[in-house]
């Protein structure tokens, strides 16, 4: 009698958008697959700034790992990982989990570039908890007739977002007053198409200041002082300028220094170790620079998994090509743009866009097992049509919008 053939040990490090889908792409009755993460829910992170103006709530924007990981019959530990070895991932448990390979996609984390006060007094908003504690605030001022100056730390894509949700809830409400820092000389500094003055023109008339090419030298409970020496008063300061790399990485040694992302080639192999992958934010790939969107994450999870197969099957990696997809940042209810490589469109019209994005993800990560994930499903589809696809494609508002769109290159 033949004994029971070993399945090739792989671990995951990070259940986020890369590392499950990395997940999906190995089969259980071929390899031993552990997934490790220290929160009981994936995110979807690409709407989480609608939590801050009441357009989605937290459950909208979560699924459980452990049911996602245990239905591709895996293991899903919920423990952080603390560094790992050539052959094992040691966890804040003591416990050491053993692999052959291992994958990892420990994302990113909130970057105050060590700006002081910044940890103390900004409000982060990289998770739905955090976004959460911005609304309530918010909310809680919206319901005084004091001032409340808010202030958005930041101007690039995440940035933009939040102001543009803030926007959405208050602008309408005397008591409120808004800023924007950005270092840069524009809004969306690295995005096609020179969207500054488009975006800056739906705020014509409201109390807003921009303080453009402007950088954080200090933040207290008072609010911003910069370093030309100037100040801007914040009752609510909202950071949005920047990720640094998981700890992991340098612990584990596969950086340097704490504040490089890894090193790897073409094939996501880590420049430290063959049988290491690295993928998702923590990865800087050889030659190819790669905007930390969720859209790369997915790609990039599912090409990892497949050179782990060839890898452990001893055949020739493949090397990772980008796809070219337009990415839809939202600005609120007042605008939508779709970024292409070498241009942008402008037009509310494309908020369906990204809410068919959110709904159609949520369902392919989690497709329905049964009558009441069915429904579950069908739920989440008629509260995007409530909310964005009825109110877009109603035709007096579409008549109304069509001649406001726009293309920027």
């Amino acid at each position: 009698m033949f004994g029971k053939q070993i399945k090739p040990k792989i671990v995951i490090v990070g259940g986020g958008f890369a590392g499950l889908n990395a997940a999906q792409q190995l089969k259980s009755s071929r390899y031993d697959v552990t997934v490790i993460d220290p929160s009981p829910h994936i995110e979807w992170l690409p709407n989480i700034h609608e939590i801050i103006s009441g357009v989605k709530s937290g459950e909208d924007l979560r699924l459980s790992r452990n049911i996602l990981v245990r239905r591709l019959g895996h293991r899903f530990l919920m423990n952080r990982a603390m560094e790992m070895t050539s052959s094992a991932v040691l966890l804040d448990s003591g416990m050491k989990v053993p692999f052959d390979v291992c994958i990892v996609a420990t994302g990113s984390v909130n970057n105050t570039f060590g700006v002081e006060g910044a940890d103390e007094f900004a409000l982060p908003m990289k998770s739905v908890e955090q976004c959460q504690v911005i609304a309530r605030r918010l909310h809680r001022a919206s319901l005084s007739h004091r001032t409340t100056r808010v202030t958005i730390v930041g101007g690039g894509i995440e940035g933009v977002e939040a102001f543009g949700e803030v926007m959405r809830a208050y602008r309408h409400r005397p008591q409120f007053e808004f800023n924007i820092v950005e270092a840069s000389e524009h809004l969306l500094p690295r995005s096609p198409g020179h969207l500054d003055g488009k975006i800056r023109s739906h705020t014509d008339g409201f109390r807003v200041q921009y303080h453009l090419g402007k950088h954080v030298e200090s933040v207290d409970h008072e609010g911003i002082c910069l370093t030309d020496g100037s100040a801007v008063e914040s009752d609510i300061t909202i950071w949005s300028a920047g990720a640094a790399p998981n700890g992991f990485l340098q612990r584990s040694y596969l950086t340097e220094k704490a504040n490089d992302w890894a090193s790897v080639n073409s094939y996501f192999q880590s420049d430290a170790r063959e049988n290491v992958f690295i993928i998702g934010d923590a990865a800087n790939p050889e030659g190819m620079p790669l905007a930390k969107q969720a859209y790369h994450a997915i790609d990039m999870g599912k090409a990892a998994a497949h050179n782990v197969e060839r890898l452990l099957a001893n055949k020739p990696l493949k090397e990772f090509h980008p796809s070219n997809k337009p990415q839809v940042v939202t600005f609120g209810d007042l605008d939508t743009f779709m970024l292409f490589r070498d241009f942008a469109v402008s037009s509310s019209v494309l908020g369906a866009a990204k809410e068919a994005i959110y709904t159609l993800g949520l369902l392919q990560m989690a497709p329905p097992k049964s009558a009441k994930d069915l429904l579950h499903s069908l739920d989440l589809l008629q509260r995007s049509t409530r909310k964005v696809y009825l109110p877009t494609l109603n035709p007096l508002s579409l008549v109304s919008k069509l001649p406001k769109s726009k293309v920027f290159s």
